[in-house]
């Protein structure tokens, strides 16, 4: 059998060891893999910036599957990334040539369970990981890797014809493992930065920071910057302590050092608040908060009905959030609560006003959920907006540090990453009706669920704040508008309109999101032009459809359906370009907590082999 994978990231190579680990018992393996950037992909590679870390702390990413799980595939365990550090690591980066090799080995020896390590480090890990596989396989498996661009999958007497520009394959299946990439401009985006090239403007399209040119931003020009997630605070890195400023402690408090090559940052979003620092981790292997209003009896019951309201589901959710907010806060604040009966009076009257009422809980001390999708609605009218930004992130610094077990915000927060399957469970069983998804997972859940739990590690919301108070950053309010005249770009915020920023230069601090019609990738350009693959969308009660950008896979087995319908045997899509039929496709695996990306990997794996031996078996017959 002959296996193509396409994208050497970490879901590429999770679907190399799960098919490494299902081929025991066949003849012959031959794969190939194919990424540009080599094992680890663009996102890890080697020459970025030492600087530029992943959110997720090093214990808690893993590209091995564990006894958790809960597919039928054979288990192989392995280090985790920070277990990884301690041993194998260091070796590892001494017997190759690896760029920054001396910082790499500072980085093993100083990288605790808890740290956030360099993305160059987890893309080292990766290429370890790769070359781990292969001391795996069976003298009939083999692997090759080519640093090369896919440009075509097409169809021949049911088997694949794999295109690069140099390199030419046939293989019985293939697995589009791809991650971000980048897109076509179309509307607003496309008016900017055709008004940039008008104009000789600076304009940076959505894309990871690493790419991005910036020495053509000098220091002392102002820049616009839109966004405030993860990517922004790439941006505030590589434009301030990259350019050789210095954070330093002085009374427990960080200030910055300018280098003096800082531009003037602009900042701001349609929320207009930064992504909620991450708590400090206080969770240990498979450590996870266990739902109380959405266990797996109560989801069976919704998956029996066939159909369960998607308003009712999240107003559940948001009460297993309350619950450990208010768990911890009587551990912490109301020591004289009887936690027990508390668990059990919030439980039966799900969490109703009344029990906090019974329980003497202070009303500042209350779980707001107005608040805390618009935290900017606490501005008093004699605040100013930068004051109370200070006075914000410091709060929520002081939440962080609290740690995600007894740090009743921070817990809060963090139950948010253990509740994703039961998201994933009711939209993997159609659960919620096409309206019901667009309005409240993918317009309203999804970009709240970012901004509380998807952000970045607590040092950079601290430098975030050292930074406004030395003057290098403003941000600008919520409703950010741009706009142009007069051939420069044109910043405000709608709640302080008269407050204008003009500029030169302009970047858009997201990733491109999940439109594989709009994808520049060659290969998805390609199957979709062929009417190999197709796009996923929701049919809505107006009889309009709305386009969520996916590729269209089945739910089960992630095989793409084509144009007609039909499911295209061989060939896999999973991970980011699915997004839309599945959920947070992004999010790194877990070690001890049956993590999806793995799961799905397995599933693939198996699909493949289960399939290959049932084509066998017809044949004999």
């Amino acid at each position: 059998m002959k296996i193509a994978i396409i994208g050497g990231g970490p879901r590429g190579l999770s679907i190399l060891e799960r098919i490494v680990e299902w081929s025991r018992e066949e003849q012959v393996i031959q794969i190939t893999m194919f990424d540009p950037y080599g094992p680890g992909g663009k996102v890890w590679r080697e020459d970025q910036p030492l600087s530029l870390l992943m959110n997720s702390v090093a214990s808690q990413v893993t590209l091995f599957t564990d006894e958790t799980l809960s597919t039928k595939g054979p288990v192989a365990k392995g280090p985790n990334l920070y277990e990884w550090a301690q041993i194998e690591g260091p070796v590892f980066i001494k017997k190759n040539n690896i760029d920054n090799k001396v910082k790499l080995l500072e980085e093993c020896e100083t990288l605790g369970p808890n740290d956030h390590c360099s993305r160059v480090f987890y893309g080292i890990y990766q290429k370890w990981f790769y070359e781990y596989v292969q001391t795996r396989m069976t003298e009939q498996t083999s692997v090759k890797f080519f640093k090369d661009t896919v440009r075509a999958a097409k169809i021949s007497n049911n088997k694949f014809l794999v295109y690069t520009k140099a390199v030419e394959t046939t293989v019985d299946t293939v697995v589009l493992a791809l991650g971000h990439q980048e897109n076509e401009l179309v509307g607003r985006e496309k008016e900017l930065a055709a008004y940039a090239r008008e104009h000789r403007l600076f304009y940076c399209s959505p894309k990871n920071a690493a790419d991005a040119y910036l020495e053509a931003i000098t220091e002392d020009t102002t820049v616009l910057i839109r966004g405030l997630g993860l990517v922004f605070y790439d941006y505030l890195t590589l434009l301030t302590s990259g350019r050789g400023g210095t954070f330093e402690e002085i009374n427990g408090t960080l200030v910055y050092q300018p280098s003096g090559k800082e531009p003037k940052i602009i900042a701001g979003s349609s929320r207009g608040i930064p992504y909620h620092a991450r708590g400090v981790n206080q969770k240990g292997y498979g450590e996870e908060y266990q739902p109380r209003f959405l266990k797996e009896k109560s989801l069976n019951k919704f998956k029996r009905k066939g159909k369960f309201p998607a308003e009712q589901f999240f107003e559940l959710l948001k009460k297993e959030v309350e619950f450990v907010y208010y768990s911890a806060l009587i551990k912490t604040d109301y020591l004289d609560v009887n936690s027990t009966r508390f668990t059990e009076d919030f439980i039966r009257s799900r969490g109703d006003l009344s029990v906090l009422k019974k329980y003497s809980i202070h009303e500042k001390d209350f779980w707001d959920w107005s608040v805390i999708q618009h935290p900017d609605q606490t501005i008093s009218k004699q605040d100013s907006f930068q004051e109370f930004t200070v006075a914000y992130l410091n709060w929520d610094l002081e939440q962080a540090k609290r740690g995600t077990i007894s740090g009743p915000f921070a817990a809060a927060l963090d139950s948010l990453k253990d509740l994703r399957d039961e998201v994933r469970f009711m939209l993997d069983h159609h659960l919620f009706s096409d309206d019901e998804t667009k309005k409240w997972l993918w317009d309203w859940f999804t970009p709240l669920n970012s901004f509380l739990s998807i952000g970045p590690p607590l040092e950079r919301t601290s430098e975030l704040n050292a930074l406004i108070k030395a003057g290098i950053v403003t941000l600008l309010g919520p409703e950010m508008e741009l706009t142009t005249t007069s051939g420069q770009f044109i910043g405000y915020s709608r709640k302080e309109p008269n407050i204008k920023y003009k500029t030169h230069f302009l970047i858009e601090a997201r990733l491109s999101k999940t439109a594989n019609q709009l994808s520049l990738n060659p290969v998805v350009q390609q199957l979709l032009a062929d009417e190999i693959a197709s796009l996923h969308q929701l049919e809505l009660d107006s009889g309009e459809y709305y386009q969520t950008g996916a590729l269209l896979v089945d739910h089960k087995t992630n095989q793409i359906r084509s144009k007609s319908g039909e499911i295209v045997n061989g060939l896999f899509c999973y991970g980011i370009p699915t997004e839309g039929i599945h959920w947070l496709t992004a999010a790194t695996s877990r070690p001890g907590t049956d993590p999806w990306n793995l799961r799905e990997a397995d599933l693939i794996a198996e699909t493949i082999f289960e399939g290959k031996r049932t084509v066998n078996e017809n044949d004999k017959g």
